[in-house]
């Protein structure tokens, strides 16, 4: 029987060899991952549409807008007609804390994060591939159509209540605004909003 001899110089070739072909199978595994996870994005991306996510974020914001359009607007014109005879900087001032008392709002407002990206999030962590594949059938279906229908106008009630909650809470800190206004409107001094 023959044996063989192995030298120091094949020993390394041997540790390369081992390590090319441990790091191919790593990356092997990662772009299957990858792919997966692609797959999975495509076909979470797919159910948003037939579920009609755009239309509901797009109808939330034109509705939140609207709401905070029309709190900005009662909020000033309370200020107005309350101090309506002021002028110079007591006007400037108190303009100037209006301003940006409504800038707060909305940034607290933007902060929030998109519908689009919180479904696309929860869909793909509750639910695997054959699930969001019977997910897009079923919304593929005349059923699931009129379920996506319900959905979006449940979602606008949602948004109603949630906008009156969001304005609810700022009720205290408008009624600090009007405080500081009326120190601002006496002369009394600056104080923050």
């Amino acid at each position: 029987m023959r044996q063989f001899k192995v030298t120091h110089d094949a020993k390394a070739v041997l540790v390369v060899w081992w390590c090319l072909v441990t790091i191919g199978l790593g990356l092997m595994a990662v772009d299957e991952t990858a792919a997966l996870e692609n797959a999975k994005t495509i076909k979470v991306e797919k159910l948003l549409t037939l579920i009609r996510v755009s239309e509901l974020e797009a109808e939330y914001d034109a509705l939140t807008q609207k709401y905070v359009s029309e709190y900005e607007q009662q909020i000033r014109k309370s200020i107005g007609s309350t101090y309506s005879n002021l002028t110079g900087e007591k006007k400037k001032e108190i303009e100037r804390l209006l301003d940006a008392f409504l800038q707060d709002i909305r940034k607290s407002i933007g902060q929030v994060e998109s519908l689009h990206d919180h479904l696309k999030q929860a869909y793909s962590r509750s639910f695997g591939e054959d699930e969001l594949d019977r997910l897009i059938a079923h919304y593929s279906s005349p059923v699931g159509e009129k379920d996506a229908g319900m959905k979006k106008s449940a979602a606008i009630e949602y948004n109603k209540m949630w906008t009156e909650q969001f304005m609810n809470q700022y009720k205290a800190r408008v009624e600090k605004l009007f405080q500081v206004v009326a120190v601002v409107a006496k002369g009394k001094g600056k104080q923050g909003a």
